[in-house]
């Protein structure tokens, strides 16, 4: 039975550090020391490597992605996203760093104080069965707590849209304005919100470490993949496709991995390109049809707003200004009797049959 959780920057780099170094001087320093001035020493310690990791991260894996999606879909909108918009949506997940890396640095706080109920082994963890049912129950904590902050706090609250700031990711929505950059494109206590169930989940369910830090990692990547909108995944997971139409529509799919949330909520909207809902929705993610004239339209007006920001002071005005003008263009559209709230805006005939 493992009694006791070292500081995760001690158990990566203390053997080598301990080569050169006094093992209490490596504890001290990376906070378990047993003093005030250790643990501040390891949470400044865990704070800097987690940064410099997010940046290592963001500025190697995403302009591989974005390159290998335009070598692979060179007229995909995603791939024709301007590079001023580009290098606006940088400029903002920089300013978010510092917030977001406190997510794992609270993960290892956790775990190091003996608060979290992680444990470290399937022995430590009792057995097969209750290390496969602490993954799947930690996985269902993500999936319930991250809908319920995105949908309710961010989306419906009025103090959690203007705290919370959601609008100024959600200021990227049309298709040629999603990336690879746009995945961390979020106001810093946007973000922080919804990976703060990453730290919690630890709390409250026992659940393998290792697994808390696999989630963790695929979490980051899984951000960048569902600004892509190029490779859907079968169900039930809240794909690309998915998180296209949250971003275009704004009132769907505001689950995590999954659609079971959204499915509950009746907020689920489904893209038409699935075997049983053909459409042309991935061909105009693809690039294999043209972007519709009056979206590219609305998007370069849009993108300009952002960057000179004008017509609107706040990303909020920004998208009342946008759903003003989605409301002047179309009829509403019928609801499915399989699905949530009727979509009550379009803006193309063209975009509209992407969803179902």
């Amino acid at each position: 039975m493992v009694s006791a959780h070292r500081p995760l920057l001690q158990i990566l780099l203390g053997p080598t550090l301990e080569r050169w170094f006094p093992p209490e001087n490596v504890a001290f320093a990376f906070g378990s020391g047993g003093t005030y001035l250790s643990t501040a020493c390891g949470l400044l310690s865990c704070w800097a490597a987690f940064y410099l990791a997010i940046h290592g991260f963001y500025h190697v894996v995403v302009p591989l992605v974005v390159r290998y999606h335009a070598y692979k879909y060179p007229k995909a909108p995603t791939s024709l996203v301007p590079p001023p918009l580009v290098d606006n949506m940088v400029q903002v997940a920089h300013a978010a760093f510092p917030l977001y890396v406190t997510v794992p640095m609270l993960t290892d706080v956790f775990m190091s104080k003996g608060w979290a109920k992680t444990c470290y082994g399937i022995e430590d963890c009792g057995g097969w069965v209750p290390t496969v049912l602490g993954c799947v129950g930690y996985f269902a904590f993500l999936e319930v707590l991250i809908f319920l902050d995105h949908y309710f706090l961010l989306h419906k609250l009025d103090i959690g849209k203007r705290i919370g700031q959601h609008a100024q990711h959600h200021v990227f929505k049309y298709a040629d304005q999603l990336n690879a950059y746009s995945g961390y494109a979020f106001s810093p206590q946007d973000g922080w919100s919804q990976g703060m169930a990453l730290a919690l989940g630890t709390l409250v369910v026992r659940v393998p470490a290792p697994f808390v830090y696999t989630m963790e990692i695929l979490t980051g990547l899984w951000t960048i993949y569902i600004h892509t909108d190029v490779t859907p995944l079968p169900w039930p997971f809240m794909g690309c496709d998915y998180h296209y139409i949250h971003h275009r529509y704004n009132w769907y799919n505001f689950g995590y991995m999954t659609i079971t949330m959204d499915t509950l909520f009746r907020t689920v909207k489904h893209p038409k390109n699935k075997s049983w809902n053909k459409g042309n929705a991935l061909q105009l993610a693809r690039g294999e049809l043209p972007m519709p004239e009056e979206e590219m339209r609305r998007s370069a007006a849009m993108t300009k707003a952002i960057l000179t920001k004008r017509g609107a002071k706040t990303p909020n005005e920004l998208m009342r200004c946008e759903d003003q003008q989605d409301a002047t263009d179309v009829q509403t559209q019928e609801p499915t009797p399989h699905e949530g709230r009727p979509l009550r805006r379009k803006t193309s005939n063209v975009r509209a049959t992407e969803i179902h």
